[in-house]
């Protein structure tokens, strides 16, 4: 594919758009803080090929989430927005490519816009594009993995198939075999799907399987080379087979997990999805065949597994977008009746009204802009809507939804985040001079802030919800047991006992309750002290 001018162009706008509001958002727990401190410790300890966190080796995902963190870390420092920027990049990354993509096989730089659109103002992407997680970078590898692999597949082009399989491979190093085992199974079923001995043979190409050798194995053999078979229980046992074979979340394991999941992810799109499915059947080009394997198969593949995760399912928000972009135009060509539009109308107005609403349930911030592009954004719809102005009308789409957004992100998520980091009680920890301990819970937010050793408390009192004991291996901050810990109270320098809002009544019940004094509440965070101590 060449490069089309209005390709920088959309990366350098959606950039813009994604680090808005990020200075204001700190490292939460317990997702953003295990990759933010990991790629920090990177850093501080001078190691770059092997993840450490708590000063101890693990092996959750692969070394370039790391990579891209501790990058940004060595450029602009530590600061909360920069363990962000990665995500951030990588988001408009995305939409250019999806433009790049869709621009290319559909032959219309206007079909490229709106499903590069659709795809930047989806209400997942749009969260994921200001997190610090792995999954933004995946999607874009993903992205390059599949539209390279069509173009290779059904153009026959060899190059295009070599670089499937050197994304395939930078996946590979950024989520591990779920990065090649999902991307080659929806293409096998493609080529299935087209009865072609000659797919088969493009699908399989050997230079495309040396390219991805090539960028896989330096990595993974210096990690077994190193650590051995601990890399391989680790990364391979627990953090890939066990999440497929054992629920980490017994609650969530039902069938039905990913459905409201797939409904909220799209929106304000989610109508033109189900109405491009609907209608694209009828026709069954190749693209429509080649993006319902890539969607579906993402969906049904991650229903089968034991565990189950919301993000699991997120890089189907790019052939969903496709299926939008279907559903977009012929609901709104100039034969349809004008209530046919409302099937994209009607998710977006539901998703703006629903920001608005929530800010009545969380009244902090300031709303007042939000209440003035929510306003001017509605009414510019229904007047276009009943002009029967198809482009202005998505334009109002597009455009209100990246302002609607990011005042949510800048006025509310922003004050609702801190209360999944330590970022509130990081006074009280930096000015405690005696251990720090979590109980029932932990924070590698306020190790990341403080710098601080804080030790785990595993109470006696056990979860009712049932899952493996396997999983206990995943946390690989200190812990000490209830008892063990009640034995050692007279020891040592004053002790602080953090609780998190979900295991204040637990932490009564049990043995410590009796030694311990509270010092404060903040946030959703009870402190207690030792009797006696500072």
């Amino acid at each position: 594919m060449k490069l089309f001018r209005l390709t920088p162009v959309l990366f350098i706008v959606w950039l813009l758009c994604f680090v808005v509001g990020n200075h204001i958002l700190p490292v939460t727990d317990p997702v953003e803080s295990n990759y933010a401190l990991t790629a920090k410790e990177m850093v501080l300890s001078g190691d770059w090929l092997s993840p450490q966190i708590y000063g101890t080796y693990w092996f959750d995902k692969p070394i370039m989430i790391y990579w891209l963190i501790a990058l940004c870390y060595k450029i602009f420092g530590f600061a909360d927005w920069v363990p962000r920027l990665p995500s951030a990049i990588f988001g408009a990354l995305s939409v250019a490519t999806m433009f790049q993509a869709v621009r290319y096989i559909s032959g219309r730089w206007l079909i490229g816009l709106l499903a590069s659109s659709i795809l930047g103002t989806s209400l997942m992407f749009w969260a994921v594009a200001h997190g610090i997680i792995t999954d933004m970078v995946l999607l874009y590898t993903t992205i390059m993995v599949m539209a390279y692999a069509y173009i290779g597949l059904t153009e026959n082009s060899p190059r295009a198939m070599v670089i499937a399989y050197i994304f395939s491979g930078l996946g590979v190093l950024t989520k591990g075999p779920v990065a090649l085992v999902l991307p080659g199974a929806i293409l096998f079923v493609f080529a299935l799907m087209k009865r072609s001995k000659h797919i088969f043979a493009r699908l399989f190409d050997w230079r495309g399987i040396l390219a991805f050798l090539i960028v896989v194995l330096p990595w993974y053999g210096y990690m077994y080379s190193t650590h051995g078979q601990d890399f391989i229980d680790g990364f391979l046992g627990l953090h890939n087979v066990t999440r497929a074979t054992q629920s980490e979340h017994p609650e969530d394991n039902v069938w039905w997990y990913y459905l409201p999941i797939f409904l909220g992810a799209s929106l304000p799109w989610t109508g033109a999805v189900i109405y491009g499915m609907i209608v694209g059947f009828k026709e069954k080009q190749p693209y429509y065949v080649y993006n319902m394997c890539w969607g579906v198969g993402t969906v049904l593949f991650y229903t089968l597994m034991a565990t189950k995760y919301p993000l699991y399912t997120f890089i189907s928000v790019v052939p969903f977008s496709v299926m939008a972009t279907i559903g977009v135009v012929k609901a709104i060509s100039p034969e349809r009746p004008r209530y046919v539009w409302w099937i994209v109308m009607g998710p977006t107005l539901l998703l703006w009204v629903a920001f608005v609403g929530a800010t009545f349930v969380a009244p902090w911030g300031y709303y007042g802009l939000l209440y003035v592009f929510a306003s001017m954004a509605v009414i510019a719809l229904l007047w276009f809507w009943w002009q029967r102005k198809a482009y202005s009308l998505l334009a109002t789409i597009v455009i209100g939804s990246i302002f609607i957004s990011s005042v949510v992100v800048v006025e509310g998520l922003s004050s609702l985040v801190r209360q999944r980091s330590s970022v509130e009680i990081l006074p009280i920890i930096e000015s405690f001079n005696g251990d720090i301990y979590y109980f029932n819970g932990y924070s590698a937010s306020a190790v990341y802030y403080t710098g601080k050793d804080i030790v785990k408390i595993n109470g006696n009192e056990k979860d009712d919800k049932k899952r493996s004991e396997e999983w206990d291996k995943k946390y690989l901050m200190e812990q000490i047991g209830e008892d063990d810990f009640v034995k050692v109270l007279s020891q040592g320098p004053a002790k602080m006992i953090i609780v998190p809002k979900g295991e204040l009544t637990r932490f009564n019940n049990s043995s410590i309750a009796p030694y311990a004094t509270m010092y404060s509440t903040v946030g959703r965070s009870t402190i207690y002290v030792l009797h006696g101590a500072q």
